[in-house]
């Protein structure tokens, strides 16, 4: 992630960062769940994440890649950490 796309980051909650990922969701744009999972990696950090959901490292960066296709599985734990972070705010 270079500078700008950090300081591009920091100016957004966490709280923002979650909802930006559920309405993605809600409106079922793949690209953008994937931009939505790709900012919650980057500001809660890929090891932390992979170690909350047990999901590797590399296939969560996979999942953001523009020609994946992740598995509901693996949503559904990124869903459970991002709820564990909303009850811990």
């Amino acid at each position: 992630m270079g500078k700008s796309e950090h300081k591009l980051m920091n100016k957004y909650s966490d709280k923002e960062i979650i909802n930006s990922f559920f309405e993605a969701w809600n409106d079922g744009d793949s690209d953008d769940i994937k931009s939505a999972l790709y900012a919650l990696l980057q500001r809660f950090g890929v090891t932390h994440i992979s170690k909350e959901t047990g999901i590797p490292r590399t296939t969560l960066y996979d999942m953001c890649k523009d020609d994946s296709n992740p598995t509901l599985e693996n949503l559904c734990l990124i869903i459970d950490f991002i709820k564990d972070q909303r009850s811990a705010s």
